[in-house]
């Protein structure tokens, strides 16, 4: 009886221990420390200067079409204050579906510490992310109930297929942009 009780406990700390581990994984945050050139005061007028003020979690989905007038000459649309900003890429047709999030505070006269992460923005990042398998899905299911001849399959899928690696590639260059973007405006040393 004892033994069936110690394997029970190790059966329970070995599931704990997993779960933890994959818990601690999701909240695993990777913040990337940089300096500016800029001193504060510069880096804050820049921020007013090159920042429309709004939400960016509606700037990074495909319901942003419903914001279309708006400044446009600016470089990026979010929330900022004295030492924390939420920056997105100010666009209207095609949205980069991850956020900014970070502070910014003085090292010294002539520089700035910058901590931020980049995150994706939830339904922006899965709507480009999962619409196209959606769309594929749909499409085939469609076909297949009309009893589409086998030509309309080999022509269409491949199509839809490479939206779907088009859609990949499009989310890992709007992240590279709006982060070479955000260090050429801010002057942010590698």
């Amino acid at each position: 009886m004892r033994e069936t009780n110690v394997g029970k406990e190790l059966g329970k700390n070995i599931k704990t221990t997993y779960f933890q581990q994959i818990e601690n994984l999701k909240n695993k945050v990777e913040y990337i420390k940089m300096v500016s050139k800029i001193n504060i005061a510069e880096f804050r007028e820049r921020l007013n200067k090159n920042t429309k003020y709004g939400n960016p979690k509606i700037k990074g989905t495909p319901f942003t079409v419903f914001f279309i007038s708006g400044e446009s000459n600016k470089s990026f649309y979010g929330t900022y204050d004295k030492t924390k900003f939420e920056l997105t890429k100010n666009s209207t047709l095609f949205p980069a579906p991850f956020i900014i999030f970070g502070e910014f505070n003085s090292t010294n006269n002539t520089q700035t510490e910058i901590v931020y992460e980049v995150k994706p923005i939830g339904f922006g990042y899965y709507w480009i992310k999962y619409m196209p398998v959606f769309g594929i899905l749909m499409f085939n299911l469609i076909l297949f109930t009309e009893s589409a001849p086998l030509n309309i399959y080999t022509i269409i899928n491949p199509i839809l297929f490479g939206f779907t690696i088009i859609s990949r590639f499009y989310m890992w260059r709007k992240k590279n942009i709006l982060i070479t973007n955000f260090k050429k405006v801010f002057e942010i040393e590698s």
